[in-house]
């Protein structure tokens, strides 16, 4: 209970890992080590975030992997044992393949496959790893509520659309909650919202139908650049390769305080606010 109080606190001031880092993460595990054979475990740490399971070793030693999927920021790696291991990063979580092991600090997990390893290091240690029976990953507490994915959301989404049209919450507040799209953070929301003109600040049952169209697609493109540039890496996260994520370079609100707006021509600047705990980037003067 006290480390979930203080992730949640944490989460205020560091950056989170969010669906375009995720993938990104994915498809890089994916070339690696789909139908490769983890010939053996080393467990560094016994806690992570929550403990690791028990047995962890011997349940994961001579499994091979035959599927990585992601659900919102979740990596769900499943295995030829009808087991699989769902992974979240946390704040500072990170895989990296290496020929030969070379301890660093953090360094928690080690799955050694043939020809190389891949280890798991987390400096604060909020990331974690859990072992689930692959037909009930989804019903765990840690995915069971979480809302659509984004790239499934479309024009005739009338569940989604129904959310919206019942929810008090901020345009921000209603995107940056996992329960009705799942993935989101803080960095993204602020740009998503830029992208449509829509203010962070009202209501989100009071956009219209061809706003609520054109925040969907503002979804969908400005997440799909991201993953098409590896993720936004503003400290922390890294690829499996070492390589920083590219998004940074276009972002054009998230950290642009009293910077001009780019869709305005006349000087505009681009504030910063508090919004439940959390800051928000946006354009008073375009975005309505």
């Amino acid at each position: 209970m006290f480390d979930d109080i203080l992730f949640k606190f944490l989460n205020l001031f560091f950056i989170m890992p969010e669906l375009p880092e995720v993938e990104t993460v994915r498809l890089a595990l994916t070339q690696k080590i789909i139908k490769r054979k983890i010939s053996k475990t080393i467990i560094n740490t016994k806690k992570i975030r929550f403990k690791i399971p028990n047995k962890f070793k011997e349940r994961t030693k001579g499994k091979t992997v035959l599927n990585i999927l992601r659900r919102g920021k979740y990596l769900i790696i499943f295995l030829d044992s009808h087991e699989c291991i769902l992974v979240h990063l946390g704040m500072t979580g990170v895989f990296r393949i290496s020929k030969d092991y070379l301890f660093k600090k953090h360094d928690h997990i080690i799955f050694y496959f043939e020809d190389f390893l891949l280890i798991y290091n987390d400096m604060r240690k909020f990331g974690f790893v859990k072992l689930f029976h692959s037909s009930n990953v989804f019903d765990s507490s840690h995915l069971k509520k979480i809302g659509p994915e984004p790239f499934e959301i479309s024009d005739n989404s009338i569940i989604f659309k129904n959310k919206i049209f019942n929810s008090n919450q901020t345009t921000k507040a209603f995107l940056m909650n996992q329960k009705n799209i799942a993935g989101l953070g803080n960095i993204y929301c602020s740009e998503i919202l830029f992208n449509s003109k829509i203010s962070p600040l009202i209501k989100i049952k009071d956009l219209d139908i061809k706003k609520i169209n054109i925040l969907i697609k503002s979804i969908k493109i400005i997440l799909k650049s991201a993953i098409r540039e590896g993720g936004t890496s503003l400290k922390d996260f890294k690829n499996l390769d070492g390589n920083i994520g590219y998004f940074k370079n276009q972002l054009k609100v998230y950290g642009r305080e009293n910077k001009n707006c780019f869709n305005c021509k006349n000087n505009n600047k681009i504030i910063k606010i508090i919004q439940n705990g959390r800051s928000t980037f946006f354009c008073k003067n375009c975005q309505k």
